[in-house]
Formats: structure tokens, C-alpha cells, sequence
């Protein structure tokens, strides 16, 4: 993929996350490789989380910012801490390494990388921030 249809993909999903509705946080999959997904959870420290969901690769799966299970601070600016396991060309998450990301309940992250060793995360926060950055894995 060369340098200028990486902007442009950058700059559809940045697109796509600012006409999302504002009454949802979204969680994209644009990994490489059509058998790459990823299960995301928010983490665990909220005991009421029902956001758990296996996303596959050009998909997204939403869940309303307002919702207790969802985001526990049940703000839009709130922080939703997502855990997210990834299965890179179609590899078994049994025993695969876990990353996480933040993102504000109001906006929406994107996942996007090749490898495991180049993950990054693509966060449009509720505020009109984009932030992107590297996701490492939690060491176990």
C-alpha cells in the first residue's frame, strides 16, 4: 500500500468517525489482511461491561456512550479502556498477546497496523480530538 492510499484511508475513517452519530462510541477494524480481527472488551474494572465483541476485519461494532455498560462514567467525555486481542490473517487468540487502547466514550477508536509489532490506535475523541498512537501489549 503506498503512502498516499494510506492518507486517504486515514483520512475516510477520520471522516467517517466525525459524521458517526454522536450518540455512540464505534471500534473500527481496518487491520490488514482479510482474516484479521480482533475480540474488544472494555475492561474489566467496570463490573456491569457488556461491551464484548469480536470485530472483523472492515467492520465496526457500536454501543451508546450513555450506557452504564458500556461507559462507566455515563458521560460523553468519559474514557472507556478497551482491552483488544488480536488475531492477525485469521491466527487463533488462544494464547495471543492482549493490547489496549483509550478513547472517549463519545468518539470512536480505529484499529489499524499489519503485524503485531505495528498496531496503532486512532482515536476521535467526543471533544473534536484525534489522537493516534502505537498500542503495545499487556505483559502478562
Amino acid at each position: 500500500m503506498t503512502c498516499s492510499t494510506k492518507l486517504l484511508l486515514m483520512a475516510i475513517t477520520v471522516l467517517t468517525l466525525w459524521l458517526q452519530i454522536s450518540q455512540a462510541y464505534c471500534v473500527y477494524n481496518r487491520l490488514d489482511g482479510a482474516d484479521s480481527y480482533f475480540y474488544v472488551k472494555e475492561r474489566e474494572v467496570n463490573p456491569r461491561a457488556s461491551f464484548k465483541k469480536q470485530i472483523n476485519n472492515g467492520e465496526r461494532e457500536c454501543c451508546p456512550w450513555n450506557n452504564g455498560e458500556c461507559n462507566l462514567t455515563g458521560k460523553q467525555e468519559g474514557i472507556v479502556d478497551f482491552h483488544i486481542t488480536i488475531g492477525m490473517y485469521g491466527a487463533s487468540l488462544e494464547g495471543a498477546d492482549t493490547f489496549f487502547a483509550f478513547c472517549s466514550a463519545g468518539g470512536g477508536l480505529v484499529i489499524t497496523g499489519n503485524n503485531l509489532y505495528n498496531i496503532t490506535a486512532t482515536c476521535n475523541h467526543a471533544d473534536g480530538k484525534v489522537n493516534t498512537r502505537p498500542i503495545f501489549a499487556i505483559e502478562k
